[in-house]
């Protein structure tokens, strides 16, 4: 499994975030594959150059970086084509509507596009039916998220359902 967490503005251009992370990853015997760090286009455009070099550090190390709410922020593509990101998730905004707005499916498609020629993989937030998926999966979306997927459960449950989920898929 990998472990995704969002990163506030302030946490991301802490000089000090690499080694913290790299302190935790072995305190707790986590490999840093296994985390996944969430920023978002704006907490990137506070500070570039600061984030890129601790971005770059993160990386380095094998921690997977993500651009959260992608189409949401003022991010300039000169540095979309800089950093070293594994995904882009594209904000629920544009998914939620796209079965039904020709506006936004064009945005998602776009955005898809935009991405995989990157090298980047797709993630869409907000998905909460099968039309949607089976859009964003013809559209060549990589991976989704949403209430589709799950609605949130207690952390009691996750251990569950995640086995419920892999049985399934075994069977499949």
């Amino acid at each position: 499994l990998i472990m995704a967490v969002n990163l506030s503005v302030r946490t991301l251009h802490d000089p000090r975030l690499p080694a913290t992370i790299a302190g935790l990853l072995e305190r707790w015997g986590v490999a840093a594959e296994s985390l996944d760090l969430e920023i978002t286009e704006s907490s990137l455009m506070a500070e570039p150059a600061r984030a890129l070099e601790i971005l770059e550090r993160l990386r380095g190390m094998g921690v997977g970086i993500t651009i959260d709410d992608f189409g949401t922020g003022y991010s300039s593509l000169a540095y979309l084509k800089r950093l070293p990101v594994n995904d882009l998730k594209i904000d629920r905004s544009f998914v939620v509507d796209m079965v039904g707005d020709e506006s936004a499916r064009v945005i998602v498609q776009s955005t898809i596009d935009l991405a995989h020629n990157l090298g980047l993989r797709v993630i869409a937030e907000g998905v909460e039916d099968a039309a949607t998926w089976s859009m964003l999966q013809a559209l060549g979306c990589d991976q989704m998220q949403g209430f589709y997927a799950s609605r949130p459960l207690p952390a009691a449950e996750f251990g569950s359902w995640l086995d419920e989920r892999s049985r399934c898929a075994a069977a499949a």
